[in-house]
């Protein structure tokens, strides 16, 4: 069994502090000056390998234990950015809320009432979607967002078309150049896409699916590899309801959605209402964690680190996340941050980050200035892990956290003041000792003892 500090482990991260009254006070009390980490032989559980305060804890959970979902909660509540882009997320409670009331299921003039507020937090497609039908609203009020959508169909299909035709077409000069036996495997799923593309009025079942297409591409053998990259490049810009705005009215202007049921062995037809249309434009923006890490690489890397059981330090023990939208979320999987930065340069991420750690610089001062201390320190904490984990994970983002960095050891030791006091005032209360402030009022013989009713009361208890 090897023992290591927090500093040898983590040469890139100070050690926690404990941030809440309890905590701090049973560190004092047990003498815990730092945590420790003890790593295991490989045959033991890798969920219990390390120790916290005393308690038996999962290495790679120390992250959510110290900021946890009731933290970022907050932060989103406080208006805070995209760390992949600059739109404002929502809360994933506001959603709810907008679910349970069912106004999107009304008529439009209600509906687009209940979305208005959320406008400016939309992403460009979801945000023209919501502008067209705003505008049609006012025409036909007594409409729902469903009706609506549909009135816009045939223009929007025409348009559609004509986008995949070209990208198919583009594939179709592509693939010339391929063996005749490759060549035709890929042309029949072409041909497929453009009979599905060009059937009038098909159900929705019969309809071209993006998805199906782009794995019928991926499952075709092909001997030359490099072709077979350069095609599935140019499948990838096929339009779809997240990027396009013929291809969103298209599809939810279908009258239901097919799920297959696994339990059953059948598909299930879902109707499509105006509440799923009107969630659909905010859902993109909900606030969620991305690993900034990704998840499957760092379990691999733990993995490694057990596996090799010697005496050099894991690199990072630390799940780091950023708060970011559901959309961009998904838009970066399990790529790495950097790779994640080069491949979408016209998003600018690099600087949709540091616009980020501005927003939370803004909400620890603020939390501060209000005596939200306790809050205020453990994001001055979060702000710091953050830039820790960017300096150690990615070659091109800097973080610049200006003068703030020289307030966030005021801004801890305020709150490790208030913490004391309350503690300290806690202990009081349980031992029966809190605030005699009134023993002076008792004591003046000249001042009517009903002034203080706590004593006016008790006084009849110790009489003789």
């Amino acid at each position: 069994m090897k023992i290591f500090s927090v500093q040898n482990i983590l040469p890139q991260y100070t050690a926690y502090k404990p941030y809440s009254c309890n905590q701090t006070q049973t560190a004092q009390l047990n003498g815990i000056s730092a945590d420790y980490f003890e790593k295991k032989s490989v045959n033991t559980s890798l969920h219990r390998n390390v120790q916290f305060l005393g308690s038996i804890v999962n290495i790679n959970n120390e992250f959510e234990m110290k900021f946890t979902k009731t933290f970022f909660k907050k932060l989103l509540r406080e208006g805070i950015t995209d760390g992949y882009s600059d739109i404002i997320l929502i809360p994933r409670e506001n959603y709810d809320e907008l679910k349970k009331y069912g106004d999107l299921n009304k008529k439009s003039i209600i509906a687009i009432k209940a979305l208005k507020k959320y406008r400016d937090n939309m992403f460009p497609v979801e945000k023209e979607i919501f502008s067209m039908l705003e505008t049609m609203s006012k025409k036909n009020p007594d409409l729902t967002l469903q009706e609506l959508i549909r009135l816009k169909y045939p223009q929007a299909e025409q348009s559609l078309i004509l986008q995949q035709s070209k990208i198919l077409n583009k594939i179709n000069i592509t693939i010339r150049k391929l063996p005749k036996n490759d060549y035709q495997k890929v042309r029949a799923v072409i041909q497929n896409a453009f009979d599905k593309i060009f059937e009038p009025n098909p159900k929705p079942e019969k309809r071209f699916g993006r998805k199906k297409f782009l794995n019928d591409l991926r499952n075709i053998e092909l001997k030359d590899k490099k072709t077979k990259k350069q095609i599935l490049k140019i499948a990838e810009k096929l339009p779809s309801s997240s990027n396009n705005i013929n291809a969103f009215i298209v599809k939810y202007s279908q009258p239901y959605k097919i799920r297959y049921d696994y339990n059953k062995h059948k598909n299930i037809y879902i109707k499509r209402d105006s509440q799923e249309l009107g969630l659909r434009l905010i859902e993109p923006s909900i606030g969620t964690d991305d690993h900034i890490y990704p998840h499957t690489r760092f379990r691999k890397e733990f993995q490694e680190w057990l596996e090799n059981d010697n005496d050099q330090p894991l690199k990072n023990n630390l799940k780091v996340t950023i708060l970011t939208s559901r959309n961009m979320n998904g838009l970066k999987t399990d790529t790495l941050i950097d790779d994640f930065i080069l491949e979408n340069e016209s998003l600018n991420i690099p600087e949709k980050i540091q616009n980020h750690v501005k927003r939370l610089i803004e909400i620890a001062e603020r939390w501060t200035k209000v005596g939200r201390l306790e809050d205020a320190s453990l994001l001055c904490d979060y702000i710091q892990v953050v830039k820790q984990e960017f300096d150690l994970r990615s070659n091109i983002i800097k973080i610049d956290l200006r003068e703030f960095e020289t307030k966030i050891p005021k801004i801890q030791e305020r709150a490790a003041t208030s913490c004391e006091k309350k503690a300290e005032k806690k202990r009081l209360k349980k031992a029966g000792h809190a605030d005699n402030t009134h023993k002076e009022t008792y004591l003046d013989k000249n001042k009517n003892p009903v002034e203080n009713r706590k004593v006016q009361k008790h006084q009849s208890r110790f009489k003789k």
